[in-house]
């Protein structure tokens, strides 16, 4: 940009050497500062040249100001003006030119900016002034520069936006530190994600999207697909000096697909120590590729602590293989984990099947509920753990296997080992690190964590307003033993919330479990004579079967009398006899009147 300061009238004064004036305020600088920091409020070119001239009228006292652009031929355009009318070629009148001084380039090639100041007749300008002008001249070309490079990425992310959304592929890209600059209709669908929420945002830090962030990070080593919420998903890879974009192309239809991990460490929620203890062991052990076996009851979250540690490791990109011991008939359980050859029995498919193992590849195999699995199998998974390999059902060559192996269960596995149910040496091959996790009632301080945070979720899920819970019903929540945990909690919270009248946002309702376990210990604080012995021994025997979940041999040893004895009292008190599930009380109401 040039400056042009101009008087009215024809001086022959050398403008370098004048006294600044003691009149004008804008002469220490004040008008200076307001006129750049004015500047620096606007952001587009357009609002920058319509302010330009009137700034520059109050670094100096002038009649007027305009802002020209000259093309190469020397024609002169007013892009903006302020004040008194002025002549519009300057560049033509020599005589009048005290200052001119050339910046930047203008805003087409072949041109320049010149900005045109003058004096009321008779004034002049002083040394300061043409300083300061220089100065904000100087400023003034800047902010142009920024305001025009906005605009010019502004309107390349505008038609980046746009073919992205014409593209049917599902297609992210990312600049060099990995956050997205633009991404495809399909790709926004396929991650669950709405694109003006993923622009801008770094890729690790969008909802499940972690795995494929680590994919990507590996480089070279990248793998070729990787698993996410939504399933699996093959990666294309474009790379560029800025960054790189990558096509997510879904496993075809009919593919094996193998379940993802979707849980972080955070999604464990609570901040009892116990809990803190656990998500701190988890994440320093997330990369070790240690066996890890996790302990606690039916509904403590010991999937989701799994998966989260699946997640923090260095495989997270790889895939998460869940089993359930437990649900798998015992006769199926070994080509289930190993998989078969072809023709290995009778009903095999004739292509074979791959197992567990060999599903889980470099990523991480979850044996759930371990503690239920059959004695002879325990034997060959101690087998594979010992020599890293697998082999198929009907099979001849064993197979090498890295999968990170976590275990799973609700049993108290050292007393498995003592009754001859669990393999001592296969529990120390499980058990290398140990994450143990608390029950609710152990952790009752989380209650109103859990509760707050479950109704916010079903509040965006229903489309409600905020959920409250009534401060009596919140201390009951808080005393209730809650015997299946986190997942009864929820479960409950669930049930109230879907409960309520659509013009309600309140639960001041007990459930009717909780108010039934509370009226039965109000009923016992509450009775006024001495219980009988032969009450007494009933109801302990009651008590010790409820702790087991109905294990006669168990409630034995916690009374400290042999079984014979217990079946004894059993009969003699009427009390029934009837396994459950682990965690789920089979000696309850109404079916054992106390």
């Amino acid at each position: 940009m040039a400056v042009l300061v101009r008087e009215a009238q024809s001086v022959s004064a050398d403008l370098s050497h004048q006294a600044p004036s003691a009149s004008g305020g804008s002469r220490n600088g004040r008008g200076l500062v307001a006129s750049c920091s004015e500047l620096a409020t606007l952001a587009d070119v357009s609002s920058l040249l319509e302010k330009i001239p009137r700034l520059a009228m109050g670094i100096c006292p002038a009649r007027g100001s305009q802002l020209l652009e000259i093309a190469a031929d020397g024609a002169a355009a007013v892009l903006a003006a302020h004040g008194a009318s002025l002549q519009t070629e300057p560049q033509r009148d020599p005589g009048h030119a005290r200052w001119t001084f050339d910046l930047y380039p203008a805003l087409t090639v072949g041109t320049r900016l010149l900005l045109v100041v003058e004096q009321e007749p008779g004034a002049t300008f002083h040394s300061q002034e043409i300083r300061e002008l220089e100065m904000f001249a100087l400023v003034s070309s800047s902010a142009l520069a920024r305001a025009r490079s906005d605009a010019e990425l502004r309107a390349s992310h505008a038609i980046e936006t746009a073919v992205a959304s014409a593209i049917h592929e599902a297609v992210i890209a990312l600049d060099a530190n990995g956050t997205v600059r633009t991404l495809s209709g399909s790709a926004a669908t396929l991650i669950g994600c709405r694109g003006s929420d993923a622009i801008g945002k770094r890729l690790r830090d969008l909802p499940g999207m972690a795995p494929l962030a680590l994919a990507l990070a590996a480089g070279e080593r990248c793998p070729e697909s990787v698993t996410l919420t939504t399933g699996e998903v093959k990666l294309h890879l474009r790379r560029c000096e800025a960054g790189l974009a990558v096509t997510l192309l879904p496993a075809p239809p009919g593919a094996t697909r193998i379940g993802g991990a979707r849980f972080e460490i955070g999604d464990l929620l609570g901040e009892s120590p116990l809990i803190r203890r656990a998500r701190e062991t988890a994440q320093r052990m997330a990369d070790s590729r240690l066996p890890i076996l996790i302990t606690g009851e039916t509904g403590t979250g010991k999937e989701i602590l799994a998966q989260a540690i699946h997640n923090a490791s260095a495989q997270a990109g790889q895939p998460f293989v869940g089993v359930n011991v437990s649900a798998i008939p015992r006769e199926l359980l070994e080509s289930e984990l190993f998989g078969y050859e072809a023709g290995a029995f009778t009903g095999a498919s004739t292509q074979g099947h791959r197992g567990k193992f060999e599903l889980a590849e470099n990523g991480t195999l979850l044996l759930d509920e371990v503690g239920d699995m059959p004695l002879e199998m325990q034997a060959k998974l101690l087998r594979v753990l010992q020599e890293r390999v697998v082999q198929r059902l009907g099979g001849s060559r064993p197979k090498a296997f890295s999968a990170r192996l976590i275990a799973s269960t609700n049993r108290d596995l050292e007393r498995e080992v003592a009754e001859g149910r669990f393999r001592l040496d296969l529990l120390h091959r499980l058990r290398v690190v140990h994450v143990e996790l608390p029950p609710l009632r152990e952790r009752g301080s989380d209650v109103r964590l859990l509760v707050a945070h479950q109704l916010r979720l079903l509040a965006q899920s229903t489309g409600r307003a905020a959920i409250h819970v009534a401060p009596q019903v919140m201390a009951a929540l808080e005393t209730y033993a809650w015997p299946g945990n986190v997942r009864e909690l929820v479960n409950t919270i669930d049930c109230e919330v879907r409960m309520l009248p659509p013009d309600s946002d309140l639960i001041d309702v007990l459930p009717e479990a909780i108010e039934r376990s509370l009226r039965h210990a109000g009923a016992a604080a509450g009775a006024d004579k001495p219980m009988t012995l032969e009450a007494a021994e009933r109801e302990a025997c009651i008590r010790a079967l409820e702790k087991t979940d109905g294990n006669v041999a168990r409630a034995a040893r916690i009374l400290g009398v042999v079984k014979a004895t217990l079946y004894s009292k059993m009969r003699r008190y009427g009390i029934p006899h009837q396994r459950t599930q682990p965690g789920v009380s089979q000696i309850a109401e109404p079916r054992i009147s106390r």
